[in-house]
């Protein structure tokens, strides 16, 4: 299989238990920086692929339903299709077991997902945030996917107002139930979405209240988005220095940052991490029951750094690591899209 192929149609999982690997990477992909990281893998992690494709599928989202045991992704855009695919993917445990479902959807472009399991009103669903197309309607911004059949979906945030919003990429949850999203211009650049009526910002929505404000701007492409498993703190990570049409801008971010929640407020902005490799930035992040934080960095995999922004290891996978997800506890710790 070429590399252009695998870039994008691969799911791999890690096995952060004693699994012996099968027939994928062997333990020369793992790279430890810390003592830490070994603890957090375990004695023998191993890397397997699951399944390839040869659409590009298995790209973005990355989220794990627990109930029905099953991983909700979500496809690049594809040649000849008016829509991205949502897959559920289930048998996880082994390539042999594997199942990928496509699901009927309307989401426009979705893109960035994350399950909300916390307070009420919208209970256990996956949120979807989608780019939007062309078209006004329906409108780019924060779905709410049924998880059970029949999968049925309803728009939750479709504007800032009087603004569509440019092309939103990526959506978390903290404790309290507020949802948080980013909204970079890719989708301009990518030919699917208008002109840019808004900056590149970063947004909180609380469903209770409809409250929905601007909490952070002064991005190049704000992308990947998570909180603590405290919700005190709000990583957004920065990848201006992709510019989205296949060029790269050396002199743009591509750094995640890390902010303090007080309130309805993002404050103290600081870097917490930029990748050292050459032509490398953080995509798609994760934060561990631990703290610590998980990037797909395009074109070198998976980084790892503790809650204090110390990069604890690397894990090496082949082509361009789009995103990420977490699986089993103390088996499937970590599954990766590419």
């Amino acid at each position: 299989m070429s590399q252009s192929i695998l870039r994008w149609t691969t799911l791999y999982t890690l096995f952060c238990t004693q699994v012996p690997p099968t027939d994928a990477l062997n333990s020369s992909a793992f790279q430890s920086y810390q003592p830490a990281f070994a603890n957090l893998l375990g004695d023998s992690p191993s890397i397997v692929e699951l399944v390839t494709s040869d659409l590009q599928l298995f790209h973005e989202a990355g989220v794990y339903h627990a109930p029905t045991k099953a991983l909700w992704v979500a496809s690049d855009m594809i040649t000849n299709s008016s829509n991205r695919f949502i897959l559920r993917v289930t048998g996880l445990d082994s390539p042999s077991s594997i199942h990928v479902e496509y699901i009927n959807h309307t989401i426009p472009n979705p893109v960035g997902a994350y399950r909300y399991v916390t307070g009420t009103p919208l209970g256990d669903i996956i949120l979807f945030v989608a780019q939007g197309t062309m078209a006004k309607a329906p409108p780019g911004g924060i779905y709410a996917l049924n998880p059970f059949p029949p999968y049925n979906s309803s728009l939750l945030l479709g504007s800032y107002g009087d603004y569509p919003f440019n092309s939103p990429d990526d959506v978390t949850v903290s404790p309290d139930g507020t949802i948080w999203m980013t909204d970079p211009v890719y989708g301009f650049g990518q030919g699917s979405r208008p002109v840019p009526l808004l900056p590149n910002q970063v947004y909180s929505f609380n469903p209770s209240t409809n409250d929905v404000r601007v909490v952070a701007d002064g991005f190049g492409r704000p992308n990947g988005v998570k909180a603590s498993p405290d919700g005190g703190t709000i990583y957004i990570g920065d990848t201006g220095a992709q510019i989205g049409n296949g060029t790269l801008d050396f002199q743009g971010p591509r750094t995640i940052y890390a902010f303090d929640r007080v309130g309805n407020f993002l404050t103290h902005r600081r870097v917490f991490a930029t990748p050292q490799a050459l032509a490398s930035a953080p995509d798609g992040i994760k934060v561990d029951s631990h703290g610590n934080v998980w990037a797909a960095v395009f074109g070198k995999g998976v980084y790892v750094w503790d809650a204090e922004g110390t990069l604890l290891g690397t894990v090496a996978l082949p082509g361009t690591v789009g995103n990420l997800g977490f699986g089993e506890p103390g088996f499937t710790n970590a599954i990766s899209l590419a």
